[in-house]
C-alpha cells in the first residue's frame, strides 16, 4: 500500500507539471505583426538615414519603468565670472542643481520626462541666478511607423556654455537636447545646434530657449521609408539697461522649421536619403526682418551596429533675406553634415562637421555658421570616467542691422571655440565625484561692448570646478 501510495503521488505530480508546462507551449495566437516591425528599415539600430534618429554607439536597453531623482553640488573658479570683454577678475561660483527624471513604457508607448532646477551663486559681488531645463520625449509605435514628440526647454544664463562649465548634468539629457540617447539627435545640418543653445555668449544675460519636434516615419516596404518632421525653435534674450548705446542688446529669434524625406537601404549596412526642408527666421523688425530657406540634402549612411556610424549628407540651399527691402534678396549656397561615431572597446569618439544657415546666436539677424565638434569618452578602470570635447564655430552676418550698436553686433563675423574635460569617479552605486575643466573664447574683428561695461575683440573665460553628484537607486512603476 506504501508503495501504491508513492506512485500516485509521483504520477500525480507529473501529470500537474505536464498541464503546466502544455499551458506555457500553447501556441501565440495573437497576429502576426506587420514588416513594419521587424523591417530593417525601421530598425531602430539603424533608423532611416533621412529622419532624426540616429544610430548610437550605446542603445538604450532599460525597459522598465521608474522615476529617479538626483542632486549635485559643485564649487568652481572662474576667471571671468560676469563673461564680459577685457575682465579677468577671477571669483568663486556655487552651483547647487537637482533633477527628477521619469521614464515609462507601455506596450505601444514609451514616455521620458525630465526637470533639471537649480542656481548658480555668485561671489564678487554676490548675485544669484536661476538654472532651469526640462525635456519631454514621447514615442507611439503602430505597426508600420512610429511618431515621435520631443521638446526641450532651458533657462540658462551663460547659454550652452553654462551646461558643461561644471562637469555635465544629470539625467538622461532630455533637458539639454540629446533627446534621451545621451547624443544629439539628427536631422538638417544645424538641427542639433539650434536645440541645444548658443554658439558663444557675452555676459551673463537671461536667457530662454524652446525647441519643440514633432517627426514621423512611416515604412513603405522592408527597406524604404518616407519621414515627415516639423518643428519650432526660439531664443529671447532678457537684457537690461538695453538703452545704454554702449551696450550691446540681443537680437531674439524665432525659427520654423518643415522637412520630408526618403530613405532605402542598398545593403544591410548602407543606406541612401532625400531630404527636402523650408526654414523661416524671424527676427524683430528692427534687426532684420524675415529670412526664407530651401534646402534640398542627398544623404548616405554607413553603419555597423555597436561599432561605427558614419552619415554624409550635402546639398544647395536657397536663402531669400526680406529685410525692409521691396525685393527680397536671394543668393545659393551649400549646406552639409558629416558625423562620425566609433567604438573602440569601451571608449567612444564622436567627431562632427555642419554647413547651416542659424539664428545668428543673438549676435546677429541670422548668420552662416560652420561647426565642428570633437567629443572622447572612455572609462578609466572599473570606477573612473573621462570625458572630453573640443568645439569651434565660424559665424558670418548674414544682413546688416539697421540699429547697429543698440541692437546685435556692429561685425561682419566672429569665432567662438571651446574646449573641456571631465574625470568622474563612482562611489558605489549612487554618488559620483567630478572634477571639470572648460575653456571658451569669442572673438570678433572689431572692438565690441557688453552691457557689463567691458569692451573688446576678445572674451576668453576658463572655469575649474569640483563637485559631487548623489543619483539613489530608480524607483521602479509597476
Amino acid at each position: 500500500m506504501r508503495t501504491i501510495r508513492l506512485a500516485l503521488l509521483v504520477f500525480g505530480v507529473s501529470i500537474c507539471a505536464a498541464a503546466q508546462n502544455g499551458s506555457q507551449s500553447q501556441p501565440d495566437t495573437t497576429p502576426a505583426p506587420a514588416f513594419g516591425q521587424t523591417a530593417p528599415v525601421l530598425n531602430p539600430e539603424n533608423p532611416p538615414v533621412s529622419g532624426l534618429d540616429e544610430p548610437g554607439l550605446d542603445l538604450r536597453t532599460a525597459s522598465r519603468s521608474f522615476f529617479s531623482p538626483a542632486l549635485q553640488v559643485s564649487e568652481s573658479g572662474d576667471s571671468n565670472g560676469g563673461n564680459q570683454f577685457g575682465n579677468t577678475g577671477a571669483e568663486s561660483i556655487t552651483r547647487l542643481l537637482g533633477a527628477f527624471d521619469l521614464q515609462q513604457f507601455w506596450p505601444k508607448t514609451d514616455l521620458f520626462l525630465e526637470y533639471l532646477g537649480g542656481g548658480a551663486f555668485y561671489s564678487t559681488p554676490f548675485e544669484a541666478q536661476q538654472l532651469q531645463a526640462a525635456g519631454f520625449e514621447g514615442v507611439t509605435r503602430w505597426r508600420t511607423g512610429r511618431a515621435t514628440l520631443r521638446d526641450v526647454f532651458n533657462y540658462l544664463p551663460d547659454g550652452s556654455f553654462q551646461i558643461g562649465a561644471f562637469g555635465g548634468i544629470p539625467g538622461f539629457g532630455l533637458a539639454t537636447g540629446s533627446f534621451g540617447t545621451g547624443l544629439e539627435g539628427g536631422g538638417l545640418p544645424g538641427t542639433n545646434s539650434f536645440s541645444s543653445g548658443q554658439f558663444g555668449s557675452v555676459g551673463n544675460i537671461p536667457r530662454l530657449s524652446n525647441t519643440a519636434i514633432l517627426d514621423v516615419v512611416q515604412a513603405i516596404n522592408p527597406v524604404s521609408a518616407i519621414t515627415l518632421a516639423g518643428g519650432f525653435s526660439d531664443a529671447h534674450f532678457f537684457d537690461s539697461g538695453c538703452s545704454n548705446v554702449l551696450g550691446t542688446c540681443l537680437v531674439n529669434s524665432d525659427q520654423l522649421t518643415v522637412e520630408g524625406g526618403y530613405s532605402h537601404l542598398i545593403s544591410r549596412h548602407d543606406q541612401i536619403g532625400l531630404v527636402y526642408a523650408f526654414q523661416l527666421f524671424q527676427f524683430p523688425e528692427s534687426a532684420g526682418g524675415q529670412i526664407y530657406n530651401d534646402i534640398l540634402n542627398v544623404r548616405w549612411s554607413h553603419t555597423i551596429t555597436g561599432k561605427l556610424s558614419l552619415i554624409v549628407g550635402v546639398g544647395p540651399q536657397y536663402t531669400e533675406l526680406e529685410h525692409g527691402n521691396p525685393t527680397p534678396i536671394a543668393h545659393w549656397s551649400a549646406s552639409g553634415r558629416a558625423q562620425l561615431r566609433y567604438k573602440m572597446g569601451h571608449a567612444s569618439l564622436v567627431a562632427t562637421y555642419e554647413k547651416f544657415t542659424s539664428a545668428g546666436s543673438g549676435f546677429f539677424a541670422g548668420a552662416d555658421t560652420q561647426a565642428a565638434r570633437l567629443a572622447y569618452r572612455r572609462p578609466l578602470g572599473r570606477t573612473w570616467d573621462f570625458y572630453g570635447d573640443l568645439g569651434y564655430s565660424n559665424n558670418k552676418r548674414l544682413q546688416t542691422l539697421t540699429s547697429a550698436g543698440a541692437l546685435g553686433v556692429n561685425a561682419a563675423s566672429y569665432n567662438e571655440g571651446s574646449a573641456g574635460a571631465v574625470f568622474r569617479k563612482h562611489f558605489g552605486r549612487t554618488y559620483d565625484f567630478f572634477v571639470a575643466y572648460r575653456y571658451m573664447e569669442v572673438a570678433f574683428p572689431v572692438t565690441t561692448c557688453s552691457l557689463g561695461g567691458g569692451c573688446g575683440t576678445t572674451l576668453t573665460r576658463s572655469i575649474g570646478s569640483v563637485g559631487v553628484e548623489w543619483h539613489p537607486t530608480p524607483t521602479r512603476i509597476e
